[in-house]
C-alpha cells in the first residue's frame, strides 16, 4: 500500500472516530438534558406555572408564564374553558378534552401519544386552568432525529474527507515522484548534469529537492574530478613511461660497460621521479577540488611565515636570477601552513622558470584593507592576452613560455585552488616580453575568522 493511500485512509479513519465520539457526546448530553420521566417533568412545569400565576386589575400577568419548556407545551384557559394563551402547536390542541385536575392521562393525536395534565388555580375572583402536554417518547424522539441526521450527514463528511485527503496527499507526494524520476533518469542515462529544480510544492519537499540537487552537483564534481584525474594521469604519464621502456630496451641491447648501465639507470630514475612528482601533484589538486582531505586554517604570523619560506626556497635552476623581498611586518591571518608554503614555492618557481636570465623575481607581502596580498613579479617572457585565462588550467603551457625546463603545468592550477580554499583569489597582470605579476589575496581579520 502506498504512503499516499495510507495517509488518506488514516485521515478518513480519524474523522470517523471523531464523528463517533461527537455523536456519543451529543447523545449523552441529550439524555442528561431531557428528563428521564416525561410525565414527572410535565407535572413539574405545570406546577411551576401555577405558582407564578398573578391576577391584577382584572388581567392575568402572562409575562411570568412558560408556554414551552424542554418538550412540554402549556395552554391556559379561563373557567369557561376559553383558550387564553398557548404555544400554538397544532398537533397538540386538546381543547376538546375535559379538564381533570391533578390527573395524568394518556391521549392520542394522530399516531402519537401524549401525557396530559391539568391544574386549576383559584384566584378567588376568578380561576385559571393550566394544561400541560408532552410526548410520551419525547426523549426517544429527539434521539431519533439526531441519529437520522448523523446517518445522512456522516457519509457525506467521510466522502469529502477521503477525497480531500487524497488530493492533499497527491500534491504533497508529487514532488517525491519527481525526485525519484530524476534519480532514475540519472541512474539510467548515467548523466549527472540532470537536476530536479523543484519550483512548486510544500516547503519541506523543496528543501529535500534542493538537498538532492546539491548532492547531484557534488557527485558530478567528484566524477568529473575522477575522470579528469584519470585522463590527466594517463596523458602525462605516457611520456615518462615511454622513456623508461626505451632506456630499458637500450640497456639490454647496447649497454656494454657499467657506465652504460649507470647512464640508463640515471635516465630511468629521473623519469621515475618525474612520474612520482606528477602523481603527487595530481593527487594534491584532486584532494583540494573534492574536499576529501581536510586542511585546517590556523591564525599565525603570515609575515614571518613568508619570510622563512623565501629564505628556504631553492630554485631548480638559478640562471643568474636574484630574489628580492619586501615583506610588511605584523600581518596575521588564518591560513594552512602546508598549502601556503606550496603557494610561495609554486609562484617563485614559476618566476624563476620563465624569468629573464640574470633578471629578478620580487616577492612582496602587504596589507590591503582587510586582506593580505602576496605578489610575485618577474621580468621574464610574459604571457599573451589570449593565454591569460588558460594558465589556470591543468597541464596548460604556452610553447613560448616553457623556459629551460618544461614542468608539469599543475603549479598555477593548484595555487588557484588554494586561494579559493582560503576564501581568496589569485590574478595575473602580464605583458608579453616584459614579465608577469601574480597577485595572491586572502582575507584576514573578522572576515577570515568567519
Amino acid at each position: 500500500m502506498s504512503a499516499k493511500l495510507r495517509l488518506t485512509l488514516w485521515v478518513t479513519f480519524m474523522v470517523l472516530v471523531v464523528s463517533a465520539m461527537v455523536l456519543v457526546f451529543v447523545l449523552v448530553i441529550n439524555r442528561h438534558s431531557l428528563p428521564e420521566d416525561p410525565a414527572e417533568y410535565l407535572v413539574e412545569v405545570v406546577m411551576d406555572n401555577a405558582s407564578d400565576v398573578e391576577f391584577d386589575r382584572g388581567n392575568f400577568e402572562w409575562n411570568e408564564m412558560t408556554v414551552y419548556k424542554r418538550g412540554v407545551y402549556c395552554s391556559f384557559y379561563n373557567t369557561n374553558g376559553d383558550l387564553l394563551l398557548s404555544a400554538d402547536k397544532e398537533d397538540m390542541d386538546f381543547s376538546d378534552e375535559p379538564f381533570k385536575e391533578n390527573t395524568i392521562r394518556t391521549v392520542t393525536s394522530g399516531d402519537k401519544e401524549f401525557y396530559l395534565y391539568d391544574r386549576y388555580v383559584d384566584m378567588e375572583v376568578t380561576g385559571l386552568w393550566i394544561r400541560g402536554v408532552v410526548m410520551t417518547d419525547s426523549h426517544v424522539g429527539i434521539t431519533n432525529v439526531i441519529l437520522r441526521l448523523t446517518v445522512m450527514i456522516l457519509p457525506i463528511i467521510l466522502i469529502i474527507t477521503f477525497l480531500g485527503a487524497l488530493w492533499i496527499s497527491s500534491r504533497t507526494f508529487k514532488p517525491i515522484e519527481k525526485i525519484v524520476a530524476t534519480a532514475n533518469s540519472i541512474n539510467d542515462a548515467d548523466d549527472l548534469t540532470d537536476r530536479i529544480n523543484l519550483k512548486r510544492g510544500p516547503k519541506e519537499m523543496k528543501q529535500l529537492a534542493r538537498a538532492f540537487d546539491r548532492m547531484f552537483e557534488r557527485l558530478e564534481k567528484l566524477f568529473e574530478a575522477e575522470r579528469q584525474f584519470t585522463s590527466d594521469a594517463s596523458h602525462e604519464l605516457r611520456t615518462p613511461t615511454a622513456v623508461i621502456l626505451a632506456e630499458c630496451d637500450r640497456a639490454k641491447r647496447k649497454a656494454k660497460i657499467p657506465d652504460d648501465y649507470r647512464e640508463s639507470i640515471g635516465h630511468i630514475e629521473t623519469q621515475g621521479q618525474r612520474m612520482s612528482d606528477l602523481i603527487e601533484e595530481l593527487l594534491g589538486i584532486t584532494r583540494l577540488q573534492q574536499g576529501t582531505e581536510k586542511y585546517p586554517l590556523k591564525k599565525s604570523d603570515l609575515s614571518e611565515f613568508i619570510t622563512l619560506s623565501a629564505e628556504e626556497f631553492v630554485p631548480s635552476e638559478k640562471r643568474g636570477i636574484r630574489l628580492e623581498t619586501e615583506i610588511e611586518d605584523g600581518i596575521e591571518c588564518s591560513f594552512n601552513p602546508s598549502l601556503m608554503s606550496r603557494v610561495v614555492y609554486n609562484l617563485l618557481q614559476n618566476g624563476y622558470k620563465y624569468g629573464k636570465e640574470n633578471g629578478y623575481v620580487q616577492l612582496k607581502l602587504h596589507r590591503d584593507g582587510g586582506d593580505a596580498v602576496i605578489t610575485v613579479k618577474d621580468n621574464g617572457i610574459g604571457i599573451s592576452e589570449e593565454d591569460k585565462g588558460k594558465i589556470w588550467q591543468r597541464f596548460w603551457q604556452a610553447d613560448s613560455s616553457r623556459g629551460t625546463e618544461g614542468g608539469s603545468g599543475l603549479g598555477l592550477a593548484m595555487v588557484k585552488e588554494i586561494a579559493e580554499l582560503h576564501g581568496g583569489s589569485v590574478d595575473v597582470e602580464s605583458t608579453l616580453g616584459k614579465g608577469s605579476t601574480f597577485t595572491f589575496r586572502i582575507p584576514c581579520g573578522e572576515a577570515a575568522e568567519a
